[in-house]
């Protein structure tokens, strides 16, 4: 493990993990449900750990909260020692990539890069420059047999073979703890037995396998099993394949890392490369888009500049009358009751008083007589 990392703990007494009163709730509109009750539970380093139960029984809430990707409404969890109510958010997301592997049952690689890219991943987000994390993500491949496949897609690799790049990519920044999550589930009989003979040698190399799973036979094959029903804790027993293991893993040497400002342009220039695979894979679907997007901003331009037009237009009408014109309106104004018998009050002597006025004042204003 990684001494360098405040977050962790490596003292032989120290468990790896301690659970004491969690609970977990949730609210459901104006009732709130428990999950998960009283959970006391403690692993330590280098054990495979099946946690077992049906549907409904707590078990991937109570593995989402042992790797920190949810929070428990009550009690402690220690890791390393520490308790994680006392990590910030960028400890948290530190713990869970530098320490934590996540193998899930659906897989959840990227369709539109290749086994290869999908392994480097998590690598991207420690700031591993592009040349160490290509190294290791084919080395990690060749060693779970997909040597060959570096470059295939996720659609071109079977179930058995798209479970193992997962693995590759769980143990990709060391993957202390593995975290899996029905890794048989959607395998046939041999992929299966072939990824529980992975989870075998890396348990014997020190990594902590944690297994969710509701299939009996699979859950005996790991050391020990912790039997949930109803969100309680029924069973916690050692198996006959117990074997403790005392095996100190090996850091991943970190003297290649970026700093700040270049993991973050790296994490960039990744995410556009990734955006420019996907626009390629999906071509009528971003033209449909970029179709839109163009149509929507045209739209606006459009209105808007109709909307200035027609305002200056207006303006100039109204400047071109000048600023020196009187208007004089035949008839009486609005809200006088005259103005319902339609009775004119502009006569031809109006008309000539005007005209009878001084040159000067007339010629002064623009005079118009409605």
């Amino acid at each position: 493990m990684d001494t360098k990392n405040p977050i962790v703990n490596t003292a032989a007494d120290v468990p790896l993990m301690q659970v004491k009163g969690l609970i977990k709730e949730f609210n459901a509109g104006e009732q709130t449900i428990r999950v998960l009750h009283d959970i006391d539970l403690t692993i330590n380093q280098g054990e495979m750990v099946a946690i077992i139960g049906q549907s409904g029984s707590g078990k991937s809430t109570l593995m989402n909260i042992l790797g920190c990707l949810d929070k428990a409404s009550a009690g402690d969890y220690k890791i390393f020692g520490k308790s994680v109510s006392q990590l910030d958010a960028d400890e948290l997301a530190e713990l869970r990539r530098e320490h934590f592997g996540f193998i899930f049952q659906r897989y959840h690689l990227l369709g539109d890069i290749n086994a290869r890219d999908n392994v480097a991943v998590p690598a991207v987000y420690a700031g591993m420059d592009g040349h160490t994390r290509s190294e290791r993500a084919i080395k990690l491949l060749s060693d779970l047999g997909l040597g060959d496949k570096t470059t295939n897609r996720p659609n071109q690799l079977s179930g058995g073979q798209q479970q193992r790049v997962s693995i590759a990519r769980a143990l990709m920044n060391g993957g202390d703890i593995i975290l899996a999550d029905e890794p048989t589930g959607a395998l046939d009989s041999k992929s299966g037995e072939d990824v529980m003979q992975i989870l075998y040698d890396l348990k014997a190399k020190g990594h902590t396998i944690i297994m969710v799973t509701h299939d009996p036979k699979l859950a005996a094959q790991a050391e020990r099993v912790i039997e949930l029903k109803d969100g309680h804790v029924i069973a916690d027993y050692k198996t006959e394949h117990y074997h403790p293991t005392h095996i100190q893993l090996e850091p991943i040497l970190d003297n290649n890392r970026k700093g700040a400002f270049s993991g973050f342009i790296d994490r960039l220039f990744e995410a556009f490369k990734m955006s420019l695979l996907a626009m390629r894979a999906h071509k009528m679907r971003t033209l449909l888009t970029m179709l839109g997007i163009i149509i929507g901003i045209a739209s606006v331009v459009s209105v808007v500049g109709l909307g200035k037009g027609s305002q200056e237009q207006i303006l100039s009408n109204i400047s071109s009358l000048g600023t020196n014109t009187i208007t004089v309106i035949d008839g009486y104004p609005y809200g006088d009751p005259r103005r319902s018998f339609g009775d004119d009050n502009l006569t031809p002597d109006d008309a000539q008083a005007v005209a009878d006025q001084p040159t000067s004042l007339v010629s002064a204003h623009s005079l118009i007589v409605i």
